[in-house]
């Protein structure tokens, strides 16, 4: 480990998403970001989702070293990426990611996470040469500490980045993503949790979804008869993003398209011309939102119910934080909505589809505070500050949990 006085230099930060691999190059002499980038995570051709990467990863060793290599080199090429001519003046790298993504990029078989009671092989932080794991510099590598079986150095990492839980109240925070990722601080008490909400949020399990890349449909907002879309990059619009996606199902709930059930109306139930964009069929009516000459994009009823899974497993684990902590919504002082997804998304819509209680006003959205939060474990005086985090969080599992099941049922419906 380098002296906490050696700080010159670059440090390499990232955030090792199950979607996106996030990173930033720090000038360790101030600790400011002076580049910043993301590139999605190869290991997608072995499933969107956290549990598909673990089912491939148990498999072999040698699909595990697949896995690994994968990861490790959307890193390597991210911290190259960003730092150029300057890489050999890097010093410092930490990676903060899911409990899942963490013991893949170590090379480490997440098969403890496969099965209950879903613990992982290592809670405390981890910190190699970085020629260990496969980078060709003089350099330190950071693993962040895992709070439990899928709440991970990520979730630490926001924390970290908020100064969470030191004395300001009762406080919450989303992280929103394929694994989302939930923590509540109250009283001196960290409690976590992790809802595998599927990669709806970002674009997966949607017929025609994307990545935030131009083409995407970002944005949608009906107003009478006249439908208008936001597309990244003011481009023809190829598909739609998970910001998107919640956008589109807030406006046609607005507009009386789809019923709080979720149900996409057929067009004969609708009294104005938003009836011509409907197409009815056997498994299920679409939502054309753009026809070009290229075909169309539309939303599906099989959409809508993807993001009525996430947001429902979402909602289910914070209201059990809650209850665990023994308190209502409305006695919590402040909302925090991380995530680079989550920051794109108005507190309007995530109201509108029963993610947020009605009743949350001091709600903040934080972006990519992973990143932030690996940024800051740059400097080495900040990592006992995120082992302490990890330590004290008191991680509630929701696999099994007769509760969650009750609590996932009863949230399905929008605007709860």
């Amino acid at each position: 480990m380098k002296k906490s006085g050696e700080n010159r230099g670059f440090g390499a930060a990232i955030d090792l998403g199950t979607t996106t691999v996030a990173g930033s190059l720090v000038d360790l002499a101030t600790g400011e970001a002076v580049a910043s980038s993301a590139v999605p995570n190869p290991q997608a051709k072995w499933g969107r989702d956290v549990v598909s990467r673990i089912d491939a990863a148990v498999k072999d060793a040698a699909t595990l070293a697949e896995l690994s290599d994968a990861s490790r080199q959307a890193c390597l090429t991210l911290i190259e990426g960003l730092a150029g001519e300057r890489k050999g003046l890097i010093r410092e790298i930490t990676i903060a990611g899911n409990s899942a993504m963490e013991h893949i990029f170590l090379g480490i078989s997440p098969d403890p996470l496969s099965k209950v009671p879903y613990r992982p092989a290592f809670k405390e932080a981890r910190t190699y040469p970085a020629t260990e794991v496969g980078f060709d510099m003089d350099a330190d590598v950071y693993v962040f500490p895992l709070i439990g079986g899928f709440v991970g150095g990520d979730a630490v990492a926001v924390a970290l980045s908020l100064g969470f839980g030191k004395g300001r109240g009762s406080e919450l925070v989303i992280d929103i993503g394929t694994n989302s990722e939930i923590l509540l601080a109250h009283q001196g008490q960290i409690f976590a949790t992790s809802a595998a909400a599927g990669p709806a949020f970002e674009g997966g399990e949607v017929a025609q979804g994307m990545v935030a890349a131009p083409g995407a449909i970002e944005g949608i907002m009906i107003d009478g008869d006249n439908v208008r879309l936001s597309v990244i990059g003011s481009a023809a619009p190829k598909g739609i993003c998970g910001s998107g996606l919640i956008e589109a199902v807030h406006a046609l709930i607005g507009a009386s398209v789809i019923n709080r059930s979720g149900r996409i109306a057929d067009s004969n139930e609708m009294g104005t011309n938003l009836a011509s964009r409907i197409k009815n069929g056997p498994e299920g009516n679409s939502f054309v939102f753009y026809r070009g000459a290229k075909g169309e994009v539309s939303l599906t009823q099989s959409d809508v119910r993807a993001l009525q899974t996430a947001k429902s497993a979402t909602r289910a684990g914070i209201n059990i934080l809650l209850d665990k902590a023994g308190l209502r919504p409305e006695e919590l002082n402040k909302v925090y909505v991380a995530g680079a997804f989550g920051s794109k998304l108005s507190q309007e819509s995530l109201k509108g589809i029963g993610l947020l209680h009605n009743i949350w006003e001091n709600v903040e959205y934080v972006g990519d505070a992973a990143l932030k939060g690996a940024e800051m474990a740059l400097n080495v005086k900040e990592r006992a500050e995120a082992g302490e985090i990890a330590r004290k969080a008191k991680y509630v599992p929701l696999s099994g949990s007769a509760h969650f099941e009750r609590e996932f049922i009863r949230n399905m419906d929008f605007g709860i």
